[in-house]
C-alpha cells in the first residue's frame, strides 16, 4: 500500500492514541476493582464491628438462638448491599445464614485471627463462591475485654462487587472513545500540515528527492539563494556562494543576514526586501551580476511570500566582455564600410581630376586627405595598444560626413590613459559616438557631435555632445537593458549599447554624468595609476 508521509504520520500517532486510551481503559478498570474491593472491606467491616459490640447480639449468640439472630441478618440484608452476614460460635457452628439450610453447619473461612482477638479480612471462596470477608470476635456483653462467645463474619461476593463496578464501564468505554476521537482529529491535522510540507510523496520518494536536489543544488551553474519571510539567507548553492562571498555552501539551512556579507548594497537590500526583480543588472565587486528574484511557491504552485523568496544570479561577467568585443566589431565593420564608401568617393574624384589633366588638384587632394587623418592618428596613439581606438576615430569622421554631422575631436595632450581593454574602449567610445550621431543626424542644422578625451587630475575623462534633442523623458533610465526609442526592426537590435557602457564603467569602478542643452554624457573613469 503506498502511503505518503503524511499518511504515515497519521497512522503512527492515531495508533499511540489508541495505544494511550487502551493502556488507560485497563488501568482505570484495574483502579475500579482495587476501589470497589477497598470499598467491600470497608463496609463489611464496619457491619460487623458493629454487631459484634452489640449486647443483644452477644447474649443471642450466647444462648445460640439462631430463630432470632436469623430475621435480624436478614433484615440488615435487605438494607445493606451485602451478600451475607454470618453469626457462628467460637468453634465455627452457623447460627445465621443467607440461606438457612447452611445454619448448624461448620463456617468455611479463616477463625485463628478473630478467635485470637483480632478484626481479620480475607478474599475466600465460601459457598456463596468467592467473596470479600470480613471476620469480627463477638464479646460477652459487647464488650471489648469480655470474654469471646461468638464470631460475625460479613461478606459481599465479588460477584457483586463487578456487577457495582459494571455500571461505571460505559464511562469508561465514553471516556476512551473520546480520547480515540480525538486521536482522529489529531491524526487528520498531522497529516494535512505534513502534506503541505512533502505533499504526497512517500518516505522512499522523498528520499530520492532530497538526494536529487541536494545533488542539482550544488550543481547549478546559476546562483541560487533562499530568503525567509524575515529576508535572512536559509539556503544557497556553491555558485552563488562564489557569486557573493558567502560561507561555503553547506547541506541543510542557514541563518545568514544579508547586511552582514560583504556584498554590493543593492543586492542585500534587495535579497532582504524580497523585492521583485527581473532581469536586473548587479555590480557585485568585480563581477556583473543579472539577478532575478520572485515570491516562494507552495506545493500547488501558487506564490507564497509567506514562505519566503528565491533568487537567481548569473554571472554576466564573460558575456558582458563578450558582447563588448561582438560591439566593437560590429562598430569596426560599419566604421570600414564607411571608410570604404569614402575611399571610393575620393578615388573617384582622384580619377576625374587626372582624366582632365588637372595633376596639381589631383595632388593637393591626395595631401589634404592623408595629411587630415595622419594629424589625428598622430593625436590619438601613443603606442600600438591604441590602434582599434584610432581606426574607430578615424571611420566615424567618414561615417559622419555621410550623414551630414560634424565631428569634432578634441584630445588632450598628454593622452589620458585609461582602465579600459581594447575591446571596452571600442564599446563605450563607439556606443556612446554612435547614439550621439544618430541624435544629432535626427535633429535639426547644425548638425554636429564632439567627443573629447581630458584627464581632471584623478579621473580620466570620455564626454560625447551632441546637437540632438537629447534622452526620450519617458525613459526612466536609458542606460537600462532594453531602454530605447528607436525602432526594434533596427539591425542588431535596440536597448544593448547604452546598457554595456553602463556595465564596463561601473565594473571598472567609474561613473557616468549626463547633462542637457546640449545633451552630454561623461564617463569618469579612474586613471591607470589609480586603478592599479
Amino acid at each position: 500500500m503506498r502511503l505518503s508521509v503524511g499518511g504515515r504520520l497519521a497512522l503512527v500517532s492515531l495508533g499511540v492514541v489508541v495505544l494511550v486510551a487502551g493502556v488507560l481503559a485497563v488501568l482505570l478498570s484495574f483502579q475500579l476493582t482495587d476501589s470497589g474491593q477497598r470499598q467491600a472491606e470497608q463496609v463489611t467491616r464496619s457491619v460487623a464491628e458493629t454487631l459484634a459490640h452489640e449486647p443483644d447480639v452477644a447474649a443471642l449468640v450466647e444462648r445460640r438462638d439462631s430463630d432470632t439472630l436469623q430475621p435480624m441478618v436478614e433484615a440488615i440484608l435487605g438494607d445493606a448491599d451485602l451478600s451475607f452476614v454470618t453469626i457462628m460460635t467460637p468453634d465455627g457452628i452457623r447460627l445465621t445464614h443467607r440461606n438457612r439450610s447452611e445454619i448448624g453447619l461448620e463456617y468455611q473461612g479463616s477463625r485463628a485471627e478473630a478467635l485470637a482477638g483480632q478484626s481479620y479480612t480475607e478474599v475466600y471462596e465460601g459457598t456463596l463462591g468467592p467473596s470479600v470477608r470480613t471476620i469480627v470476635p463477638i464479646r460477652d456483653g459487647g464488650d471489648e475485654d469480655g470474654p469471646i462467645v461468638g464470631l460475625v463474619a460479613v461478606g459481599v461476593t465479588l460477584g457483586a462487587v463487578q456487577k457495582d463496578l459494571a455500571a461505571r464501564v460505559p464511562l469508561i468505554v465514553v471516556a476512551s472513545a473520546a480520547i480515540v476521537g480525538v486521536g482522529v482529529l489529531g491524526a487528520l491535522y498531522v497529516r494535512r500540515s505534513a502534506r503541505r510540507v512533502t505533499g504526497s510523496y512517500t518516505p522512499a520518494e522523498l528520499s530520492r528527492l532530497v538526494e536529487s536536489y541536494e545533488t542539482v543544488l550544488h550543481s547549478l551553474r546559476e546562483g541560487l539563494v533562499v530568503t525567509d519571510r524575515e529576508g535572512r539567507i536559509v539556503l544557497y548553492n556553491d555558485e552563488a556562494a562564489d557569486l557573493l562571498g558567502l560561507p561555503p555552501a553547506t547541506m541543510g539551512q542557514v541563518s545568514l543576514d544579508p547586511h552582514d556579507v560583504d556584498m554590493d548594497a543593492t543586492l542585500a537590500e534587495a535579497i532582504s526586501t524580497g523585492r521583485r526583480m527581473v532581469e536586473e543588472t548587479v555590480v557585485n565587486g568585480d563581477r556583473v551580476l543579472l539577478v532575478n528574484q520572485e515570491d516562494a511557491r507552495d506545493l500547488n504552485g501558487r506564490r507564497a511570500p509567506e514562505r519566503g523568496h528565491v533568487m537567481t544570479l548569473r554571472d554576466r561577467s564573460e558575456l558582458q566582455a563578450l558582447l563588448g568585443e561582438l560591439e566593437g566589431v560590429r562598430t569596426l565593420s560599419d566604421t570600414l564600410r564607411s571608410q570604404t564608401h569614402e575611399h571610393g568617393n575620393r578615388l573617384h574624384a582622384l580619377l576625374a581630376l587626372l582624366e582632365l589633366g588637372r595633376i596639381d588638384d589631383a595632388r593637393r587632394l591626395i595631401v589634404a586627405s592623408t595629411g587630415e587623418r595622419q594629424e589625428l592618428a598622430d593625436r590619438l596613439v601613443s603606442d600600438d595598444e591604441d590602434a582599434v581606438v584610432v581606426a574607430l576615430l578615424l571611420g566615424k569622421l567618414d561615417e559622419a560626413a555621410e550623414r551630414g554631422v560634424r565631428l569634432e575631436l578634441d584630445v588632450s595632450e598628454p593622452r589620458p590613459s585609461l582602465p579600459l581593454a581594447p575591446a571596452e574602449a571600442v564599446t563605450v567610445v563607439g556606443n556612446l559616438v554612435d547614439n550621439a550621431l544618430d541624435a544629432a543626424a535626427a535633429g535639426a542644422e547644425p548638425r554636429w557631435v564632439r567627443v573629447a578625451l581630458a584627464d581632471n587630475g584623478s579621473d580620466g575623462v570620455i564626454e560625447v555632445s551632441d546637437s540632438g534633442g537629447g534622452f526620450d523623458p519617458s525613459l526612466a533610465d536609458p542606460f537600462a537593458f532594453g531602454a530605447s526609442t528607436k525602432a526594434e526592426q533596427a539591425p542588431g537590435g535596440r536597448g544593448v549599447g547604452l546598457a554595456l557602457v553602463r556595465d564596463i564603467v561601473a565594473a571598472r569602478g567609474g561613473t557616468l554624468q549626463v547633462t542637457a542643452d546640449p545633451t552630454t554624457v561623461r564617463v569618469f573613469l579612474p586613471s591607470v595609476e589609480e586603478a592599479s
